[in-house]
């Protein structure tokens, strides 16, 4: 279903697909969706399995952005055990590492080192990242952020700030524990803010703010872009999934943990790949944003 977003919707919309590379399902459902017109960009997890199945594959989908997506909540380092790990080298999971990090436990050192790794990977693919974001958001967290904006600014890269509009934040306070992610995620961006050098979006927004698990359509995301100021640069982060035995084999049996997020995905999956559903709003990447 296709229809003209009103006229108060952001003169500047980047969709953003997260998670290419995950594995090759989700790959193909993000291509699917770039394919059929609602999608501009996407970030690269660089050391996952889909990985080389991704960059295989993006000589056939011209125009589409491509930035880094970096990952210290899952999977193994490549750099090797560091306060971001276990022994073993595996990545802590979000809750562990902001725990560590609330307890001044990571060393912004293994963030840098773990950051350039990753970037002279993305690099050695022949790809020119546009930005760089970070799965499940840990970039927010300061000590995470404070350690990536040196090399990012080298870098020139632009960057992904989480910062929900103020209609979300109030419109959670419904939902306990979404209130509470939605202020510390103001509170974050505001922080950011201060510091940041480097080309950002103004506003974040996503189906996973929302209490409706689906199905969505081309009115849900009118919805999510209702009333945004015009001359804002927003990203509207989305995450299609085909629930392939891929993804099942990745994450065995915390996939049922994760049942609630991945029944969304394949949600927004089924929504956007049938044909534009964003009317008239510009589209563009991150490269587009003006210093």
């Amino acid at each position: 279903m296709r229809i003209l977003l009103p006229r108060s919707m952001p003169q500047q919309l980047i969709i953003n697909a997260d998670d290419l590379g995950l594995c090759p399902s989700v790959n193909t459902a993000i291509f699917d969706v770039f394919r059929a017109g609602n999608l501009t960009s996407a970030t690269l997890m660089v050391h996952m399995p889909g990985t080389d199945d991704a960059v295989r594959r993006l000589k056939d989908h011209p125009g589409l952005g491509i930035g880094l997506h970096f990952c210290i909540t899952e999977g193994r380092s490549h750099v090797g055990p560091s306060t971001l790990t276990d022994a073993q080298g595996e990545f802590r999971s979000r809750r562990e590492l902001v725990r560590a990090a609330l307890r001044g436990k990571i060393d912004p050192n293994d963030v840098q080192r773990e950051l350039e790794e990753q970037l002279s990977c993305f690099k050695s693919f022949g790809v020119t990242p546009t930005h760089a974001d970070s799965h499940q958001h840990i970039h927010m967290v300061p000590v995470v952020m404070d350690a990536m904006l040196p090399i990012l600014q080298r870098e020139s890269l632009a960057m992904r700030v989480v910062d929900p509009p103020t209609r979300m934040v109030w419109g959670s306070l419904g939902r306990p524990r979404k209130t509470v992610k939605q202020f510390l995620s103001r509170s974050l961006a505001r922080r950011a803010r201060k510091r940041v050098r480097v080309r950002t979006n103004d506003v974040l927004v996503s189906i996973h703010d929302l209490d409706d698990a689906g199905p969505y359509n081309a009115a849900t995301y009118a919805g999510l872009l209702r009333g945004m100021d015009s001359d804002a640069v927003v990203e509207l982060v989305v995450h299609p999934y085909i629930l392939g035995e891929d993804v099942k084999q990745l994450y065995g049996a915390g996939i049922v943990a994760r049942q609630p997020f991945l029944d969304r995905c394949v949600a927004e999956y089924e929504a956007l790949r049938h044909g534009p559903v964003f009317g008239d709003a510009q589209l563009i990447t991150f490269a587009a944003i003006r210093p």
